[in-house]
């Protein structure tokens, strides 16, 4: 049995993360704001799903509910994330700030909490949930697609620079999810995945110890190429009129 710590487990792919990991026997602490939305996971997993209120840009909350965990976990699903859209008709510096709070520090400060006990104990998985979108800049998602290339980029530097720690980082590049932060796209979303299909796929990439779980995988392969086209056709081909 492994211990999970699983952020964002309130809805979404956290909350199937929370639920998937329970029902093969781990142990979950599952991290969210939502209070009454976490009593209700624990009522229905039971026992192995330890529910704890934090709220995930609270650098000192972080650090006191990790340091208050009876166990040091064996995985940490940094899975808690926000959406947040550009406006077509001005830059709102407001926007990037808080989508880097919550997808990009919010995952750090777990980092800096638990690092030291995963070194001292020589073993521990970090997970970042990032996203395709990581992988090149698409119209109004700048604050969004530039925190999940800052995390992606992060995690891979990270896993360079311990890989003798006994510390392994893995990163997670979703497609389009099911999810209460998408169903406010209003823009098509190819090859949608439901949030049950996504934490099963991320669940089986950690447990094989794949460091980077990329789906779907056709549109992996899209954005793949898509890294390939100069700026200028790029730009002729996605930019907002």
């Amino acid at each position: 049995m492994a211990v999970y710590l699983i952020t964002g487990a309130s809805s979404g792919i956290g909350e199937q993360l929370a639920l998937q990991a329970a029902e093969c026997g781990h142990k979950v602490y599952g991290l969210a704001r939502s209070e009454d939305k976490l009593q209700s996971i624990a009522k229905t997993v039971g026992e192995k799903f330890v529910p704890l209120v934090c709220d995930i840009t609270d650098e000192q909350k972080v650090y006191e509910t990790c340091n208050g965990l009876k166990d040091i976990p064996d995985v940490v699903i940094l899975n808690a994330g926000t959406g947040l859209f550009d406006s077509k008709k001005r830059f709102n510096l407001d926007v990037h700030k808080q989508t880097f709070d919550i997808n990009y520090f919010g995952a750090i400060y777990f980092v800096e909490a638990l690092f030291d006990k995963f070194a001292e104990r020589g073993s521990g998985v970090f997970v970042a949930m990032a996203s395709l979108a990581a992988y090149r800049g698409t119209p109004a998602s700048a604050a969004y697609s530039a925190s999940k290339a800052a995390l992606s980029n992060c995690f891979e530097a990270l896993r360079l620079t311990y890989s003798r720690q006994g510390i392994d980082f893995i990163t997670v590049h979703p497609g389009f999810v099911d999810t209460p932060m998408t169903k406010v796209n209003k823009d098509p979303m190819p090859f949608l995945y439901s949030a049950e299909k996504a934490a099963k796929t991320i669940l089986n990439g950690v447990e094989k110890g794949k460091l980077n779980i990329n789906f779907p995988l056709p549109m992996w392969f899209a954005v793949t190429l898509a890294r390939l086209i100069p700026p200028c056709l790029y730009k002729k081909i996605l930019a907002l009129k």
